[in-house]
């Protein structure tokens, strides 16, 4: 078998994979534009550092004003030259080398890695062209190999068309592979390589779609929350830009000049002008992330393709797939919408990403059409939106009433009658009165369901999330009982998958047992591997 492009990563002869007796390949090195990945990396991990220390650096401008020392500068200049030179000499003590059906892989400058792959225990080969090579035919290939991110082996700045290739060959060896632990006749060819992998696209996004995702999945409150020890230098910012527009703010809030009701129209417009801008910011992050969305099928695996900036992929084989959740909020509901979860294992990531989309398995505001086609495409057979789901009982609206809303609003209420804050007792039992029709719709939405394959939880409060999965997937079952409960013959039911967990409270102690002896049975009359 061969791999072979008309170009190399560096621009030299094309790299040969052969049969085990081949001549070992000589070491390779990246494309000098490497160097702008390794640099770019190294930034990123800068910021990231300092993210933590946002809150002292914003007292320091406020009280030192570091920015205007005379030695801020220079100190900027010497961080950014050694972020440079640490790109550098990444580059140059980077060598990699594919031979006899292996990838090998020497890095870092002063702890040395020397990394082993047989193509056949790559699980997913990834293609990612970051903003920075979006006007070259560079890539990046991210080899997983079902472990720690930490331990991803990257290929930086290689030619799309080498990158493809090499994706080719290591899906058919590992595919060859698995028929051989199978039993099944493997054929070798020793000619010109693996044979094309058709892809199927399964979904696309618009930029009509996106911009709903954005409206409706509204995440700019994470960037606000990051921005608030600025919150004085913006204010005062804004101030004087106002001033020189001739909008006096203290004069339009003086109530001695100003009517209540023209206090009330300047408060509503100003809410309205914040939120349009925050939906704004939710829609240009949803475009910059989601802009030419494609999900595709290649015979056992996802591939998710999006970006506008940086390409990047996603690629899910369906043997990891733990879970299938199709999420919907309330004004996803009002427009028809559900966002579509393919999670896997969370072994090994980072929880942080999780907040990243551009690092989950997703489909974006998808229609309910949609959601039926695509969750039957990846689980056939299942019944997640024509299950019939029992509830839970009726005590758990009692539990969260006595737990935490009537000792809150009691609270509340005293307070506001202690000190005489007459305003404050009206809002305090408005904001009772609405935390409990939350309640009554959170246990309305509350519901489990399961057939001879799959089990179905639905839960939410105005909006609805539907989850499925099946039962060979479950690793761990509990079974809770307070003593109350176990007094009402009532139980709750907690279902650990390498996606994480699925609990469902208050049923009847005889459906939480039933459940949990019908997915240990499953588990072990199947043996299937969750992975």
């Amino acid at each position: 078998m061969t791999v072979s492009s008309s170009s190399s990563p560096t621009g030299a002869e094309a790299v040969s994979v052969g049969p085990a007796t081949s001549v070992i390949a000589q070491w390779q090195r990246l494309s000098p534009l490497a160097i702008l990945y390794f640099t770019a990396s190294n930034i990123r991990k800068l910021v990231s550092f300092a993210v933590f220390m946002i809150p002292a650096v914003a007292v320091g401008l406020n009280i030192t004003r570091i920015a205007e020392a005379q030695w801020f500068w220079p100190v900027a200049l010497c961080i950014a030259l050694a972020m440079a030179g640490s790109g550098i000499a990444n580059h140059l003590f980077f060598h990699f080398r594919i031979s006899a059906r292996h990838l090998d892989i020497r890095e870092g400058v002063l702890q040395r890695r020397h990394i082993n792959l047989p193509f056949w225990r790559i699980q997913s080969v990834k293609i990612e062209q970051p903003v920075y090579f979006r006007l070259t035919r560079f890539v990046v290939v991210i080899l997983d190999t079902a472990g720690s991110s930490n331990e991803e082996a990257k290929l930086v700045a290689v030619p799309r068309d080498y990158a493809e290739t090499l994706k080719q060959q290591i899906l058919f060896e590992r595919q060859q592979h698995l028929k051989g632990q199978a039993g099944e006749t493997v054929t070798i060819d020793h000619g010109n390589g693996a044979p094309e992998i058709c892809e199927t696209v399964l979904n696309t996004r618009s930029i009509k779609d996106l911009v709903i995702h954005g409206v409706t999945n509204n995440r700019v409150w994470i960037l606000l929350g990051a921005l608030a020890p600025f919150f004085d230098e913006i204010s005062d910012f804004l101030y004087f830009w106002l001033d020189s527009l001739g909008i006096d703010l203290e004069a339009l809030i003086n109530q001695g000049v100003q009517s209540w009701w023209q206090l009330w129209l300047y408060g509503m417009s100003l809410l309205l002008l914040v939120m349009t801008f925050v939906a704004l910011l939710s829609v240009i992050g949803s475009l910059l992330t989601y802009y030419g969305y494609t999900l595709s099928k290649q015979h056992d695996r996802y591939i998710r393709r999006s970006g506008l900036l940086s390409t990047e992929e996603v690629s899910l084989k369906l043997s990891r797939l733990q879970m299938v959740a199709a999420r919907q909020d309330w004004l996803d509901r009002l427009l028809q919408r559900a966002n579509l979860f393919f999670e896997q294992n969370l072994t090994g990531t980072d929880p942080n990403q999780e907040l990243m989309a551009a690092n989950k398995l997703v489909v974006p505001s998808v229609t309910n059409s949609e959601v039926r086609q695509l969750v039957g495409d990846a689980l056939p057979g299942n019944r997640m939106y024509d299950a019939d789901y029992l509830p839970v009982n009726k005590r758990f609206i009692l539990h969260q009433y006595l737990v935490w809303l009537m000792p809150l609003s009691a609270g509340m209420i005293c307070t506001s009658i202690w000190i005489g804050l007459w305003q404050g007792l009206a809002l305090s039992v408005a904001v009772a009165l609405i935390a409990s029709l939350l309640v009554q719709f959170r246990y309305r939405r509350w519901g489990v369901a399961w057939d001879n394959r799959y089990v179905y939880v639905r839960s939410g409060i105005v909006g609805i999330d539907r989850r499925c999965f099946e039962f060979f997937k479950v690793q761990q079952v509990k079974i809770h009982q307070s003593y109350w409960m176990k007094v009402r013959k009532l139980a709750t039911v907690k279902l650990v998958l390498a996606s994480g967990s699925v609990t469902i409270p208050y049923l009847p102690a005889g459906i939480a047992c039933e459940l949990a002896d019908l997915t240990l049975y499953h588990v072990e009359k199947s043996r299937r591997s969750w992975m």
